[in-house]
């Protein structure tokens, strides 16, 4: 279960010096093809931390060919997750906690954004067998130590962003995160966080294993739910397969079932992306979605995590498909 404090630091004096927390807040502009990613990794033991401000608009394997990249690897770490003001011009404060979240951002070449994030939901503990009903059989937290706390939230996001002098009004449902634990920077395994939203009335988040050298089927399932009409329900299965230009998604489809016995079939295609590496020994294939159930469109996203270890390993077999 996740309290209210929940979003402030956890770690403590005997906490590894690998010690991380994370924060994810995402928001897109569908009509522009923009998806701007707000991402923050701090350590905390090391008074240090990580973050990041990318806004996509099209397919590349290159993250320089996106629209605005503000990646700052060694700013001081805040004091406090709840209430913060960073070097690099982006700023957070929690409103209602669990609730309400305003972020802002002052960046360079003109551009800027002020945003709220109003929760739709209770935070989704996967590590919580109450509310996920994969969590009990786990050997451990969802994806390695440094998810041993963890939880999404999905979000209506109202405000402004300009980029590059040009400004647009955002008015999206998102998918974002919570993460707490050690983190080390070296081999963590291949995985997906997917998600998409049609409207406040129907979200669908998964996270999924994915050896992606090996086959292009997607699985072991980890977590996840399906927020309908303001309640959520954990997802007990799940199957999908994509296709891929190298490492980058290009479309594909998934099913997931939850709790109640209720089958959500999707499919999808990529709309903007790249390789993405919000820190150096990891890279993420970024993956905008247009999303397709049941007759309704929708945007999504997916985060392919694969490390430099498991790309360097498989190197042939990834960069042989076209």
């Amino acid at each position: 279960m996740i309290r209210p404090e929940d979003f402030d630091f956890h770690f403590d004096a005997d906490s590894h010096w690998q010690w991380a927390e994370t924060i994810a807040l995402l928001f897109s502009v569908p009509e522009a093809n923009i998806n701007v990613n707000v991402y923050v990794v701090t350590r905390p033991k090391m008074g240090v931390c990580m973050a990041d401000i990318t806004m996509m608009d099209r397919i590349s394997d290159l993250w320089e060919d996106q629209l605005y990249i503000d990646n700052q690897q060694h700013l001081p770490c805040p004091q406090s997750l709840s209430d913060f003001a960073l070097p690099n011009g982006l700023s957070l404060k929690v409103i209602e906690p669990l609730k309400r979240i305003a972020v802002k951002y002052e960046g360079i070449d003109d551009t800027r954004f002020d945003v709220e994030y109003v929760a739709l939901h209770d935070p989704y503990d996967i590590n919580d067998p109450a509310m996920d009903p994969t969590a009990a059989a786990r050997n451990g937290p969802a994806w390695d130590s440094s998810w041993s706390g963890h939880y999404e939230c999905t979000y209506r996001v109202r405000g402004t962003l300009t980029v590059r002098g040009v400004t647009h009004a955002v008015d999206c449902v998102q998918t974002g995160d919570r993460s707490w634990g050690p983190r080390p920077e070296r081999d963590n395994s291949a995985v997906i966080w997917w998600n998409a939203s049609w409207g406040e009335d129907l979200s669908v988040h998964l996270f999924t294993g994915h050896d992606i050298a090996s086959r292009t089927a997607m699985g072991p399932h980890i977590s996840g739910y399906v927020l309908e009409d303001g309640k959520t329900y954990g997802i007990t299965a799940s199957e999908g397969d994509q296709e891929y230009r190298g490492a980058m998604p290009i479309g594909g489809w998934i099913s997931v079932t939850d709790v109640r016995g209720k089958t959500f079939p999707m499919t999808y295609s990529t709309v903007n992306g790249c390789y993405w590496a919000a820190y150096p020994s990891n890279t993420y294939l970024h993956a905008s979605l247009r999303v397709a159930h049941e007759g309704r469109i929708g945007r999504g996203l997916q985060q392919l995590g694969l490390s430099r270890a498991y790309l360097t390993r498989h190197r042939d077999a990834i960069r042989a498909r076209t």
